[in-house]
């Protein structure tokens, strides 16, 4: 294995690279169901926006506190933490699909949980590729991580999709939303396995003590650098104009 690829060679890395691969196809299979599943419902358009802004909100008002925490504790740790947060939020919808559950309350409940879980989660998972791989082949881990997570945000509401209306063909109507939260739940156990083969890092020897200023430090630096500052600003609007295929069940 030459190039960009011998960075697999890694274990960790390599552990690290399938349990998130497995990870975010299962999200992603989650939230194509959800939105489905909640438009069968309510057959309301208003509803599918709510999916988003129930899992935006809490992520915005935590992403600051969650990124100094990421610096602090065991990334490690944290990730597979989030890991179980999504299994057993994946579980719960599993639940609600079972019982046919005719409220969306709940559901926006257990969506709310996924946008806390993915506030602390993401710091994180996306800090974490530095401390498993060796500098020289920082670049191409970081390639072939980002590389994955795309192919992941392609595959997994494909597969999402392909089980729900199989599902529905085969076992009935408004079950297509149990078979997929059950897929992806089993791919969750999968991944909170691969996080805890990886071995464990060591902790900063000195913590940095929260305040506004640590907080506000991210900010300050992409703010100085306009590179980066243009880079985020267009990625920004792409996902904005992006956010129409959340109305893909109308």
């Amino acid at each position: 294995m030459a190039g960009g690829f011998a960075v697999l060679k890694s274990r960790d890395f390599s552990l690290y690279l399938c349990s998130r691969f497995f990870a975010s196809i299962a999200t992603h299979m989650v939230i194509m169901a959800v939105g489905w599943q909640v438009y069968h419902l309510t057959g309301r358009v208003l509803d599918l926006g709510l999916i988003g802004l129930s899992q935006f909100l809490p992520f915005l008002c935590l992403v600051l506190f969650s990124g100094h925490l990421a610096d602090q504790f065991d990334r490690r740790m944290i990730i597979m933490l989030g890991h179980c947060a999504y299994a057993v939020c994946t579980l719960l919808l599993l639940g609600f699909a079972w019982t046919n559950i005719r409220s969306t309350l709940p559901i926006f409940g257990v969506l709310a949980v996924l946008g806390i879980t993915r506030a602390f989660q993401m710091p994180a998972a996306q800090s974490f590729v530095p401390t498993i791989v060796p500098m020289a082949t920082l670049r191409n881990a970081l390639a072939v991580n980002s590389s994955t997570n795309q192919v992941a945000a392609i595959v997994g509401p494909s597969i999402g999709g392909i089980v729900y209306a199989l599902a529905e063909h085969r076992f009935g109507q408004n079950s297509g939303a149990g078979v997929v939260y059950g897929a992806a739940a089993i791919l969750l156990l999968a991944a909170i396995t691969l996080v805890t083969l990886i071995h464990k890092r060591r902790l900063p020897s000195a913590r940095s003590v929260l305040t506004w200023s640590t907080l506000l430090q991210g900010l300050h630096f992409v703010w100085h650098r306009k590179t980066v500052l243009g880079a985020i600003s267009l990625d920004l609007f792409a996902v904005l104009f992006g956010g129409a295929t959340a109305l893909l069940p109308a």
